[in-house]
């Protein structure tokens, strides 16, 4: 099943439990995300969805997953590290020690930092005001704009959502490509002269 099919399969209650989940349970790393946001912004300037209705179901879907994320995190604090990739955790904590609270900021556009720092902001209890205000700004703006973005380009360009997959692949190709550089500093910096 393509990721067309699979968000039309689905409908709107799978893409509202697909973004809950991957950012409310330690499971939703395998989770499309990003494609699936991209997937529904060109399916509906396909007009098979309906923007508005699949505009809000992102966000509540999101904000909600956040916030049970952090619940969890709070619960859970120190149990976290044992339940996730050392490497993977240490990415979001890195996140965090470069912009503090501001991270829950970013985290929505960094997959699997994404899933990780609503559990971090609840293991070291960053105030829950704060972090409802900073995740709300957040998944609207991630939600609400990779989706718009998706839709206004798929406008443009009729029968895009054919496409889904090069895009995907272009975009993941794109983001390796973006980060090639920073790996590449790491691995000579740890090299022994």
């Amino acid at each position: 099943m393509n990721l067309e099919q699979l968000v039309l399969t689905v409908s709107y209650p799978g893409i509202f439990a697909i973004v809950l989940i991957e950012t409310g349970f330690l499971v939703g790393f395998a989770l499309p995300g990003d494609s699936l946001l991209i997937a529904v912004g060109l399916l509906a300037a396909a007009k098979k969805i309906s923007l508005p209705l699949a505009l809000l179901v992102l966000f509540v879907g999101s904000f909600l997953g956040n916030n049970l994320g952090y619940w969890w995190g709070m619960k859970l604090g120190p149990a976290l590290e044992r339940r996730v990739k050392r490497e993977e955790l240490e990415k979001a904590y890195a996140l965090f020690r470069r912009f503090g609270v501001l991270a829950i900021f970013i985290a929505p556009w960094v997959p699997v930092v994404r899933a990780l720092v609503p559990f971090v902001a609840g293991a070291t209890r960053i105030p829950w005001p704060r972090f409802v205000l900073l995740t709300f700004l957040a998944c609207l703006l991630w939600t609400q704009g990779l989706t718009l973005l998706a839709y206004f380009v798929g406008q443009l360009i009729p029968d895009l959502e054919k496409y889904i997959y090069l895009i995907i692949l272009a975009g993941a190709l794109l983001g390796v490509l973006m980060g090639l550089p920073r790996l590449l500093r790491r691995r000579v910096a740890k090299k022994p002269e």
